[in-house]
């Protein structure tokens, strides 16, 4: 069979390349089609698959007021899309973004892809109401959307992150960290997505506050989406993107104000602390932390807190084995997600799958 993803951001990458892999293992086609997105496309280089880039430059230009800059790259998307889509047939359309619009215009089915709550991303409706299913968490509450849900039991990160999809390489360390010193992560992103307007994260000052209040115990190395200062340039980490979850693995802290890779770090079981005003917006957020207590979560103005459960937590010699339970009993509680998609896009593509048996039964 033939199969579409359109891929859009780099966690995407990381959700679809296993199910991509076994695709292509027993046989049938995929192509892949992308937009630039921070690291998205040195990713795909490193997969060694082929793919096309429609926007190499991204779908962001900061000369244009925000809401026309949406509008215009939506059309230009279109065009993009409806020009590859008239050459040839596919028997399934796998993504997050724009794609969906022309499922019913060619026939096709078509897969969505999110974990935020429609709340959360009011403009994401457009792309659901073209699917004709979508993958979420069990419980996102995606409103009126919610009768096209195929619900599971897991996080979007344990499509790649789960222990029988990733092993963490230690000699990664030798990169970055050759002494083996204990270190921490932060993660710095630009939160200048169509969902992130009127949210904040955290500011150059609070970041330098950090660094001057765990550096006697930790060593420090910075990610970062956005350009750095200075004063901040001589943390930044350098390794290749395909190394960046090897490297967060062995941290013993995550420090950021990525959505990604918070969500990331606490599914490895690392204390993880999340500064952003989508602070206890979004449900699968909110359960890695009510429920595993392997997230913490603050909004900016709640700075000064954060900054004192922080050297909590790293003056607690304990720290890194009850993080170890606590991710142990989220695993055991959670799926593989990868097995499941791939399941689920074989049923769907062959117009085997029933709604009947769906949504909150899949687990």
């Amino acid at each position: 069979m033939n199969f579409l993803f359109f891929i859009v951001h780099p966690s995407k990458f990381h959700v679809f390349k296993n199910v991509i892999r076994r695709l292509k293992h027993e046989g049938h086609h995929v192509d892949i089609l992308i937009s630039s997105k921070d690291v998205l496309e040195p990713l795909l280089i490193s997969s060694g698959w082929e793919y096309i880039n429609l926007f190499p430059k991204g779908r962001k230009n900061i000369k244009l007021p925000f809401f026309l800059g949406t509008v215009i790259y939506a059309v230009l998307t279109l065009s993009k899309l409806l020009k590859i889509l008239i050459k040839k047939k596919y028997n399934l359309f796998i993504t997050d973004d724009l794609l969906s619009l022309f499922s019913k215009l060619f026939r096709t089915p078509c897969l969505v892809f999110t974990d935020d709550d429609l709340k959360v991303g009011k403009k994401f409706a457009i792309v659901l109401r073209g699917s004709t299913a979508i993958l979420a968490p069990s419980i996102t509450d995606l409103g009126k959307f919610n009768v096209k849900k195929i619900g599971f039991n897991s996080y979007k990160e344990l499509a790649y992150l789960h222990p029988e999809e990733f092993e963490p390489n230690p000699l990664i360390l030798e990169k970055f960290n050759p002494q083996r010193l204990k270190y921490g992560i932060f993660r710095l992103v630009s939160l200048q997505a169509h969902h992130d307007q009127g949210r904040s994260g955290l500011n150059n000052k609070q970041v330098e506050r950090l660094i001057d209040a765990v550096q006697k115990y930790i060593s420090i190395f910075i990610s970062s989406e956005r350009p750095l200062v200075p004063e901040l340039e001589q943390y930044r980490i350098n390794l290749p993107p395909q190394d960046f979850l090897h490297a967060l693995s062995y941290a013993d802290i995550y420090i950021g104000d990525s959505q990604t890779t918070s969500s990331e770090a606490s599914v490895l079981g690392i204390p993880t602390f999340r500064c952003n005003d989508f602070a206890e917006d979004i449900s699968v957020m909110n359960e890695k932390e009510e429920v595993y207590n392997l997230m913490h979560s603050y909004r900016p103005k709640d700075f000064d807190l954060m900054l004192e459960k922080i050297i909590s937590v790293l003056s607690d010699p304990s720290v890194k084995e009850q993080y170890k339970m606590r991710r142990l009993k989220m695993l055991e509680e959670k799926i593989n997600l990868s097995t499941f998609i791939f399941d689920i896009i074989m049923k769907v593509s062959t117009n085997s799958y029933s709604f009947a048996s769906s949504s909150e039964n899949l687990k």
